[in-house]
Protein backbone atom coordinates (compact mmCIF):
# COMPACT_ATOMS: atom_id res chain seq x y z
CA UNK A 1 0.00 0.00 0.00
CA UNK A 2 1.57 3.54 -1.11
CA UNK A 3 0.62 7.12 -0.18
CA UNK A 4 -0.56 9.51 -3.08
CA UNK A 5 2.12 12.17 -2.38
CA UNK A 6 0.20 15.04 -2.14
CA UNK A 7 -2.36 14.02 0.26
CA UNK A 8 -2.97 10.79 2.61
CA UNK A 9 -4.83 8.94 0.09
CA UNK A 10 -3.52 5.60 -0.66
CA UNK A 11 -3.42 4.73 -4.38
CA UNK A 12 -6.44 2.45 -4.29
CA UNK A 13 -8.65 5.68 -2.87
CA UNK A 14 -6.99 7.91 -5.09
CA UNK A 15 -7.91 5.54 -8.32
CA UNK A 16 -11.23 4.99 -6.89
CA UNK A 17 -11.93 8.93 -6.68
CA UNK A 18 -10.85 10.00 -9.73
CA UNK A 19 -13.42 6.56 -11.26
CA UNK A 20 -16.16 8.60 -8.99
CA UNK A 21 -15.48 11.79 -10.53
CA UNK A 22 -15.02 10.84 -14.10
CA UNK A 23 -18.68 8.69 -14.11
CA UNK A 24 -20.10 11.90 -12.28
CA UNK A 25 -18.79 14.01 -15.14
CA UNK A 26 -20.11 11.89 -17.64
CA UNK A 27 -23.55 11.99 -16.34
CA UNK A 28 -23.13 15.79 -16.85
CA UNK A 29 -25.46 15.52 -19.93
CA UNK A 30 -28.17 14.07 -18.11
CA UNK A 31 -27.63 16.53 -15.15
CA UNK A 32 -28.11 19.37 -17.51
CA UNK A 33 -30.99 18.07 -19.09
CA UNK A 34 -33.00 17.43 -15.94
CA UNK A 35 -31.91 20.92 -14.55
CA UNK A 36 -33.19 22.80 -17.67
CA UNK A 37 -36.68 21.44 -17.04
CA UNK A 38 -36.34 22.31 -13.86
CA UNK A 39 -34.94 25.66 -13.95
CA UNK A 40 -36.59 29.04 -15.70
CA UNK A 41 -33.31 30.22 -16.78
CA UNK A 42 -30.66 28.44 -18.88
CA UNK A 43 -27.92 30.31 -16.32
CA UNK A 44 -29.82 28.87 -13.01
CA UNK A 45 -29.95 25.41 -14.42
CA UNK A 46 -26.16 25.68 -15.07
CA UNK A 47 -25.38 26.74 -11.77
CA UNK A 48 -28.03 23.76 -10.38
CA UNK A 49 -25.96 21.37 -12.24
CA UNK A 50 -22.73 22.81 -11.07
CA UNK A 51 -23.80 22.80 -7.11
CA UNK A 52 -24.93 19.38 -7.93
CA UNK A 53 -21.54 17.80 -9.20
CA UNK A 54 -20.11 19.93 -6.29
CA UNK A 55 -22.52 18.35 -3.72
CA UNK A 56 -21.76 14.95 -5.17
CA UNK A 57 -18.10 15.64 -5.07
CA UNK A 58 -18.17 16.65 -1.30
CA UNK A 59 -20.59 13.76 -0.24
CA UNK A 60 -18.79 10.80 -2.12
CA UNK A 61 -17.99 8.86 1.15
CA UNK A 62 -22.18 8.97 1.13
CA UNK A 63 -22.81 7.27 -2.07
CA UNK A 64 -23.06 3.07 -2.00
CA UNK A 65 -21.12 1.49 -4.28
CA UNK A 66 -22.87 -0.70 -6.75
CA UNK A 67 -26.04 1.90 -6.43
CA UNK A 68 -27.47 4.12 -9.30
CA UNK A 69 -25.30 6.68 -9.37
CA UNK A 70 -27.73 8.95 -12.04
CA UNK A 71 -30.08 8.72 -9.34
CA UNK A 72 -28.19 9.75 -6.81
CA UNK A 73 -27.42 12.47 -8.51
CA UNK A 74 -30.85 13.55 -9.35
CA UNK A 75 -31.85 13.20 -6.07
CA UNK A 76 -29.12 16.05 -5.13
CA UNK A 77 -30.41 18.12 -7.48
CA UNK A 78 -34.26 17.75 -7.05
CA UNK A 79 -33.27 18.28 -3.28
CA UNK A 80 -31.11 21.58 -3.98
CA UNK A 81 -33.52 22.65 -6.74
CA UNK A 82 -36.58 22.63 -4.27
CA UNK A 83 -34.18 24.09 -1.54
CA UNK A 84 -33.45 26.79 -3.64
CA UNK A 85 -37.61 27.12 -4.56
CA UNK A 86 -38.30 27.09 -1.02
CA UNK A 87 -36.22 29.41 -0.11
CA UNK A 88 -37.11 31.80 -3.28
CA UNK A 89 -40.75 31.82 -1.95
CA UNK A 90 -39.66 33.99 0.98
CA UNK A 91 -38.16 36.23 -0.97
CA UNK A 92 -40.01 39.59 -2.71
CA UNK A 93 -41.74 39.03 -5.72
CA UNK A 94 -40.44 39.42 -9.05
CA UNK A 95 -39.79 42.78 -10.51
CA UNK A 96 -41.07 44.16 -14.16
CA UNK A 97 -38.45 43.50 -15.79
CA UNK A 98 -38.79 39.67 -14.57
CA UNK A 99 -42.52 39.58 -15.83
CA UNK A 100 -42.02 41.48 -18.83
CA UNK A 101 -39.64 38.25 -19.94
CA UNK A 102 -41.91 36.07 -19.51
CA UNK A 103 -44.50 37.45 -22.06
CA UNK A 104 -44.77 35.84 -25.64
CA UNK A 105 -44.46 37.87 -28.55
CA UNK A 106 -46.72 37.22 -31.51
CA UNK A 107 -43.86 37.03 -33.82
CA UNK A 108 -43.20 33.80 -32.03
CA UNK A 109 -46.55 32.25 -32.44
CA UNK A 110 -46.15 30.96 -35.57
CA UNK A 111 -43.10 28.29 -34.63
CA UNK A 112 -42.53 25.74 -32.86
CA UNK A 113 -40.85 28.05 -30.16
CA UNK A 114 -43.58 29.56 -29.46
CA UNK A 115 -45.62 26.01 -28.71
CA UNK A 116 -42.17 25.05 -26.90
CA UNK A 117 -41.97 27.94 -24.57
CA UNK A 118 -46.35 27.72 -24.16
CA UNK A 119 -45.43 24.24 -22.72
CA UNK A 120 -42.36 25.31 -20.60
CA UNK A 121 -44.58 28.10 -19.46
CA UNK A 122 -47.62 25.47 -18.39
CA UNK A 123 -44.82 23.06 -16.82
CA UNK A 124 -43.62 26.18 -14.58
CA UNK A 125 -47.18 26.97 -13.64
CA UNK A 126 -47.59 23.07 -12.20
CA UNK A 127 -46.12 22.94 -8.23
CA UNK A 128 -42.79 21.60 -8.13
CA UNK A 129 -44.10 18.18 -7.59
CA UNK A 130 -46.13 17.91 -10.67
CA UNK A 131 -43.34 19.39 -12.52
CA UNK A 132 -40.88 17.45 -11.16
CA UNK A 133 -42.08 14.13 -12.43
CA UNK A 134 -43.63 15.18 -15.71
CA UNK A 135 -39.77 15.40 -15.87
CA UNK A 136 -38.58 12.83 -14.63
CA UNK A 137 -40.73 9.87 -16.42
CA UNK A 138 -41.99 10.63 -19.78
CA UNK A 139 -39.42 14.11 -20.36
CA UNK A 140 -36.21 12.08 -19.55
CA UNK A 141 -37.71 8.81 -20.11
CA UNK A 142 -37.05 7.36 -16.64
CA UNK A 143 -38.61 3.96 -15.66
CA UNK A 144 -41.05 4.05 -12.90
CA UNK A 145 -38.52 1.96 -10.59
CA UNK A 146 -35.78 4.45 -10.96
CA UNK A 147 -38.14 7.60 -10.73
CA UNK A 148 -39.33 5.81 -7.11
CA UNK A 149 -35.57 6.09 -6.60
CA UNK A 150 -34.50 9.65 -7.23
CA UNK A 151 -38.21 10.23 -5.30
CA UNK A 152 -37.49 8.52 -2.07
CA UNK A 153 -40.96 6.67 -2.70
CA UNK A 154 -42.73 3.56 -3.56
CA UNK A 155 -43.44 3.06 -7.43
CA UNK A 156 -47.20 3.44 -6.66
CA UNK A 157 -46.97 6.59 -5.10
CA UNK A 158 -44.86 7.30 -9.17
CA UNK A 159 -47.76 5.88 -10.77
CA UNK A 160 -50.12 8.28 -8.72
CA UNK A 161 -48.53 11.35 -8.75
CA UNK A 162 -48.02 10.84 -12.71
CA UNK A 163 -51.50 10.50 -13.11
CA UNK A 164 -52.37 13.87 -11.00
CA UNK A 165 -49.63 15.82 -12.82
CA UNK A 166 -50.95 14.87 -16.21
CA UNK A 167 -54.37 15.76 -14.93
CA UNK A 168 -53.13 19.42 -13.72
CA UNK A 169 -51.15 19.84 -16.82
CA UNK A 170 -54.49 18.76 -18.53
CA UNK A 171 -56.62 21.66 -16.37
CA UNK A 172 -53.58 24.21 -17.26
CA UNK A 173 -53.79 23.28 -21.12
CA UNK A 174 -57.48 23.70 -21.21
CA UNK A 175 -57.28 27.00 -18.97
CA UNK A 176 -54.46 28.72 -21.54
CA UNK A 177 -55.75 27.36 -25.26
CA UNK A 178 -58.41 28.92 -27.35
Amino acid sequence: MTFHPKCSLTEDEASAMARFEQEVLALRPALCAFARRLARQESDAEDLVQDTILRALAARARFREGSNLKAWLFTIMRNAFNTGWRRSRRETLPGPEAIEAGVVTPALQGTGLWARETMGRLLHDLSPAHREILILVPVLGLGYEEAAEVCGCSVGTIKSRLSRARAALAVLAGEAGP
